[in-house]
């Protein structure tokens, strides 16, 4: 069934048994920054992440139940989708060079002043005031106008440079990709790959 046609989730199932967590965007960018965070201590992190996304106490009893509970709060993250086992590497497999990784395209952290702007110039929403669901922040986030800054700044750092080009449009390019660079390179596949790791350290407590 379409989420067009009920109301957006603001609980995890569990094993059957229904979590209050909390819904609006901000709570789930810190969840992200949080579980990406690689200094934390597993459990400082386990307890932080659970104050930070639930929405009421919750009595765990067993590993299992919170490993449980963690897989639910990343699939509410991924808007209601698992991530697919297959994606994740296997330890000990070589990593992907560097010239065949796609380049990770924003960031909360380093793109905050222009996500705001377009979130203003787009839908006339303030992101400092007003209330959205996390799901609905990222489905407008997915359908941003391609003639906002954010969107051409998106769009630059995903360009590839190819021998087609021109030179003055090489060059263009590639002094866009310089202004506009990230600290972290890291796609969202690879975050949530990170995530699904964290998580899995975080229960090894």
């Amino acid at each position: 069934m379409s989420y067009l046609t009920k109301e957006l989730p603001n609980y995890v199932d569990v094993g059957g048994e229904r979590i209050a967590i909390k819904t609006d965007f901000r709570t789930w960018i810190k969840y992200e920054e949080l579980m990406l965070d690689k200094s934390q201590d597993s459990e400082k992190q386990v307890i932080e992440v659970l104050n930070l996304c639930l929405a009421e106490d919750v009595s765990i009893s067993s590993l299992d139940d919170l490993e449980k509970l963690f897989d639910a709060l990343l699939q509410f993250y991924s808007l209601g989708e698992k991530i697919d086992e297959g994606r994740k590497k296997e330890e000990g497999e070589e990593e992907d060079s560097d010239f065949s990784k796609p380049k990770k395209i924003y960031s909360y952290e380093h793109d905050w002043s222009y996500i705001y702007s377009a979130y203003m110039e787009c839908y006339n929403i303030n992101l400092f005031t007003d209330h959205l669901h996390w799901w609905e922040f990222k489905a407008l986030f997915n359908g941003l106008s391609d003639k906002c800054l954010f969107s051409k700044i998106m769009s630059f750092r995903s360009m590839k440079i190819t021998s087609k080009m021109s030179k003055d449009e090489k060059k263009f390019y590639r002094q866009m990709k310089k202004i506009y660079a990230l600290p972290d390179e890291r796609t969202e596949e690879e975050k949530e790959i990170s995530f699904a790791r964290s998580m899995m350290a975080s229960m090894q407590i």
